[in-house]
């Protein structure tokens, strides 16, 4: 092995770090409604936690129950719920960049993918409230 190849085996690589200042994502308008739609999820997992106790709690019988009915919780479900929409309807947005199919050796327009993205959301929200409701019967 010569003395070169010796020497440069040692040298440790460099990685670049680009300094990254703390309210980068308040530059542009994009980079703000980015960041809120990654933050919903915390929330809604929040949310799902509470919901996970409530069904813990409820399984213990139905004597001495009660749903939590309090302003503050409806409060935070409906924020809960404008998060989940908010995040539902731009991820949903998003399928016409994400999904490429071709039918018949033809792409399938990106507002067709788009559309059919919310069909089946609408369809699906439409088949759980209707078992929802019909169990609650």
């Amino acid at each position: 092995m010569s003395a070169e190849t010796e020497t440069s085996s040692r040298v440790a690589t460099r990685t670049y770090k680009p300094a990254m200042p703390a309210g980068w994502w308040l530059r542009k308008g994009h980079y703000f409604w980015y960041m809120v739609r990654e933050f919903t999820a915390l929330p809604l997992a929040l949310w799902l936690l509470w919901l996970l106790y409530e069904i813990q709690r409820a399984g213990r019988g139905p004597s001495g129950y009660y749903p939590p009915s309090s302003t503050p919780f409806v409060v935070f479900s409906v924020i809960c719920l404008l998060f989940a929409l908010y995040h539902s309807i731009t991820f949903l947005r998003l399928a016409g960049v994400i999904l490429h199919f071709k039918v018949m050796d033809k792409p399938v327009p990106s507002g067709l993918v788009v559309a059919s993205q919310f069909g089946a959301w609408l369809v699906a929200s439409i088949v759980i409230g209707a078992v929802l409701i019909g169990f609650g019967r």
